[in-house]
């Protein structure tokens, strides 16, 4: 497990009123890194998305509808549920092509990133968390094995028996219908949350149908006056989700809603099952905590793909079906001791993941799109052992200082059982011994507070990333961690009815892990040279006058490569040596972002709507920048009606309101050249929802 999980699960022990506006106290704290603090304490970028933002008006099916809030975070909504969302924080995270990388994941204790750094952010349940926080910059570090950050979501059951049904229909078929209650105790010791969710779409594109099936609990005891035990599991399933794949340039100008017809020709398509569970055993008194926790995961995965039958005629080809199974369990225990000044924590992680990957042919004879012969034949394992501390110590009145370390040792080891003449044996292993650190300083004046922090990271190249050589030969891909060195520098300021917050960041980074080959349905990463990352990210919420109010959440970017470097690239035969120049743009990341909402809330509360905007910059697809998006703002408009704390409650919504043409995310280096996933058009989403509320 990681540090979130023995830092961040310090939880208070008490419950918010669910959905309810949340006060100034709750909204000027927070739980990352250490135990709940005030923001005047916190040195370090970091915004909390309540339970309210989550839900209210919302779908309650993708992490984007949350996070666009978070300034330097970009979340690329590729309409395609075979792929997952593409979120980046600062850049960290664009060129990953399914999944989520270089962030640090945590539901409710439970990691949705592996050890090796993959992770899927379809596990964050909106309709049961609380809130979301999202912590930026050096402090990230303290996570480990992820330069960009950490999402970190909290459920905490409610005190009063309540329950909440709630259903919507839309535009293309989709439909979703929701359940969540909340089970106190009668004697005030245990409470609850259970929630189970059903969502399906046709989709917008052609060959996009895609189901979710949702159900998890979380439950507390609390055994002693002191120590609570916490108990999670979580159900997710998403069978045979169709992948509409990626259009080239000239496939997206002439039908900006299109579908490859590659995608029906193959049947591409994707299932996954996931099945998690975890105890926490926290104890927390006036003068210490300490914390014994564990879980389990099991992620299956078969994955159709569009390779065709002459790009696996190759002896080395892995063939066009993937079929993996993951199991990762892992254990964290730590101490912390608190003193009138200060506090220190100290703690040990232990994970491991063990993988059995193979691939088939997507053909059998002229039938495409089914499972032929055996192709690829492995078991990978990854074992995890981290000690990390951190220290928080106030130094005078208004200043505080916050630190943290952590050691990593990371071994893979990988036993490929595919050998045959002219595909050579795959296995190897490779260690990693890598310590991050980082230190931050805040002080606290009047309505405000200002900070820096500076650190050092590093990022671990995933299973896949080590799975095959650029040269083609046999053997691992013995590729070395990425480093980063950061800075930032900030302030926080906080007043009746507004709030404002500004960064400034630089991040260096070497050996960033890049591709380096694509041949016979397989792709190569190797290390680059250095890359620079500078930001400035804003966030303001206020009030207009009584009823309206604005937020806003922009940041730009300038990411580039400051190497060049040289990789090669094999298609119909012919390999081809690519050269990436130094200034290049880092490829994914969109060089301004903004999200902008103007809400109105009628006096008695019963009717709100709000504007919502989001606009993005162009991003480069490739290393070499041959090409990149246009920029776009869309617009969307969303209505509430909520009577009363109990009983009916409604809401509607119109996504991309003017029907703006517009690219959704960018399948960064593709080697077919479909870079570009379309982004929606209009649609529009009808809801209703019941709630009772047990009265105190």
């Amino acid at each position: 497990m990681r540090l979130a999980t023995c830092l961040a699960l310090a939880l208070p022990m008490r419950a918010y009123a669910q959905d309810a506006a949340p006060d100034a106290a709750t909204l000027d704290r927070v739980q990352v890194i250490g135990a709940s603090r005030p923001l005047s304490r916190f040195p370090g970028a970091v915004d909390t998305v309540d339970g309210a933002d989550l839900r209210n008006g919302q779908a309650q099916v993708n992490l984007s509808e949350a996070l666009s809030r978070v300034p330097g975070v970009t979340v690329r909504n590729r309409g395609n549920y075979a792929q997952d969302l593409q979120v980046q924080s600062r850049g960290f995270g664009a060129r990953s092509t399914f999944g989520i990388r270089g962030l640090e994941l945590l539901v409710d204790g439970i990691p949705a990133s592996a050890a090796d750094g993959q992770g899927q952010a379809a596990n964050f349940a909106l309709s049961s968390l609380d809130r979301i926080e999202v912590l930026r910059g050096p402090l990230a570090l303290q996570y480990g094995n992820a330069a960009g950050g950490a999402i970190v979501g909290y459920t905490e059951p409610g005190d009063r028996r309540a329950h909440e049904a709630t259903a919507w229909l839309g535009s293309h078929g989709s439909h979703r219908v929701g359940v969540r209650t909340d089970l106190p105790g009668d004697d005030a010791r245990w409470r609850s949350r259970w929630h189970a969710s059903h969502f399906a779409t046709d989709g917008e594109r052609p060959h996009s149908r895609a189901e979710r099936l949702h159900a998890g609990a979380v439950g507390e005891w609390q055994a002693t006056p002191s120590g609570r035990l916490r108990l999670v599991a979580d159900v997710l399933s998403q069978p045979w989700t169709q992948d509409p794949l990626g259009l080239t340039r000239a496939a997206w100008e002439r039908d900006p809603h299109g579908t490859d017809p590659v995608a029906l020709r193959f049947n591409t398509r994707k299932r996954i099952d996931n099945r998690q569970a975890g105890v926490q055993w926290d104890v927390q008194d006036d003068r210490r905590e300490w914390w014994l926790h564990g879980h389990g995961i099991a992620r299956d995965i078969e994955q159709y793909l569009s390779i065709p039958p002459v790009a696996q005629a190759a002896p080395t080809s892995a063939g066009g079906v993937i079929d993996l199974s993951r199991r990762s369990t892992g254990v964290d225990a730590g101490h912390r001791w608190i003193g009138a000044r200060a506090a220190l924590s100290l703690g040990v992680s232990l994970s491991r993941l063990d993988e059995a990957r193979r691939g088939y042919e997507n053909f059998v004879g002229n039938q495409f799109g089914v499972r032929g012969a055996l192709r690829r034949d492995e078991d990978n394992r990854v074992d995890s052992r981290d000690v990390h501390g951190t220290v928080d110590f106030a130094l005078a009145e208004a200043w505080t200082l916050l630190a943290g370390v952590r050691h990593i040792r990371l071994d893979f080891e990988s036993r490929d059982r595919y050998v045959t003449p002219g595909n050579g044996d795959d296995s190897g292993a490779l260690a990693f011994r890598e310590t991050s650190g980082s230190v931050g300083l805040a002080r606290a004046f009047g309505d405000g507070e200002v900070f820096a922090s500076v650190g050092r990271g590093f990022e671990t190249p995933t299973v896949n990333e080590l799975a095959y050589r650029p040269d083609g030969g046999a053997g691992f891909n013995r590729l070395d961690a990425a480093r980063f060195d950061s800075g930032e520098g900030g302030l926080r300021w906080r007043w009746p009815g507004a709030r404002i917050g500004a960064t400034v960041y630089r991040i260096d980074g070497r050996d960033e892990i890049v591709p380096a080959d694509s041949r016979a349905g397989r792709s190569s990463f190797a290390n680059a040279g250095r890359t620079r990352r500078d930001g400035v990210e804003l966030s303001i919420a206020a009030d207009l006058s009584p009823g309206w109010s604005y937020a806003i959440a922009a940041n730009a970017l300038d990411a580039t490569f400051r190497d060049a470097y040289t990789y090669s690239a094999t298609s119909g035969g012919t390999t081809e040596i690519r050269t990436v120049a130094a200034g290049n743009r880092v490829p994914g990341i969109p060089r301004t972002d903004a999200f902008v909402e103007l809400a109105w809330r009628e006096g008695s509360g019963t009717w709100g709507a709000a504007l919502e905007a989001r606009a993005s910059g162009p991003v480069a697809v490739d290393d070499r920048n041959t090409d990149a998006t246009p920029g776009y703002a869309r617009f969307d408009l969303r209505l509430e009606w909520r009577p009363r704390a109990r009983g009916w409650f409604g809401f509607a919504r119109v996504d991309n309101l003017l029907d703006r043409d517009h690219v959704g995310s960018v399948i960064v280096n593709d080697g077919n050249g479909r870079f570009f996933e379309p982004g929606p058009g209009r649609a529009l989403m009808v809801g209703l929802g019941w709630r009772d509320v047990a009265v105190e």
